[in-house]
């Protein structure tokens, strides 16, 4: 009996330590590109896809924000609180962009937009600012010449442009961009954040029932 209970108490010990550990975070299912592309109608559809860690890792101008010294007295540059800066953004979007790179992920969902011959929108939730290189970025690197330009919708609600330009899917990572597709009736996908992304604040991958996109953290 003494060695009986020895034995379980060893066995448990042992699945204790080899088993795998189970996060309690909600499940979610996944979809790839080639799933995607079989759900879509034959004709062709106008897309959107978000900015900051869907299609682009921008975390290199987000960490020049958050540890510039260039202020008075080695203060930074932005301020206190640099996302509330309109200089930032003004620097984001104008020149700090170039250091941002773009997602292998988001390289594959575009390419295969594109050769249905769909539009591609990009949305995001950064303020408008004058002289903006985003655009130019983004369809260099995607090859999109002859798409519409960046939109930057600030505090409006990115539902209000996925309406007003009959947008049928919306990638993005972020819970907001799930929900105000959702909001205008509209399928969105989800992409993952990379781990080295500066970014972190809560997200909820599945949250709202939407598919998230195999290996987009990268």
């Amino acid at each position: 009996m003494i060695r009986r209970k020895l034995f379980s108490l060893i066995l448990l010990v042992c699945l204790l330590t080899v088993s795998p550990v189970f996060s309690a975070g909600p499940a979610y299912s996944t979809i790839n590109i080639e799933a995607i592309e079989k759900s879509l109608p034959a004709e062709k559809i106008a897309v959107g896809l978000d900015v900051d860690d869907t299609v682009l890792f921008s975390s290199p101008g987000f960490h020049y924000a958050f540890n510039n010294t260039d202020g008075p007295g080695g203060t930074n540059k932005y301020g206190k609180k640099p996302l509330s800066s309109d200089e930032f953004w003004a620097d984001l979007s104008g020149y700090l962009d170039k250091f941002s790179i773009p997602k292998d992920a988001a390289r594959q969902v575009i390419l295969m937009h594109k050769n249905r011959g769909d539009k591609v929108y990009f949305i995001t939730a950064r303020p408008s600012v004058k002289n903006e290189i985003l655009t130019d970025i983004l369809h260099r690197t995607f090859g999109l010449e002859g798409h519409p330009k960046v939109i930057f919708s600030g505090r409006t609600s990115k539902g209000e442009f996925i309406k007003k330009h009959g947008i049928v899917l919306y990638y993005g990572d972020s819970d907001s961009d799930i929900s105000e597709s959702h909001e205008v009736g509209v399928r969105a996908i989800r992409f993952m954040r990379s781990a080295l992304s500066n970014n972190k604040t809560k997200y909820n991958p599945g949250m709202y029932g939407e598919a998230v996109l195999e290996n987009s953290e990268n």
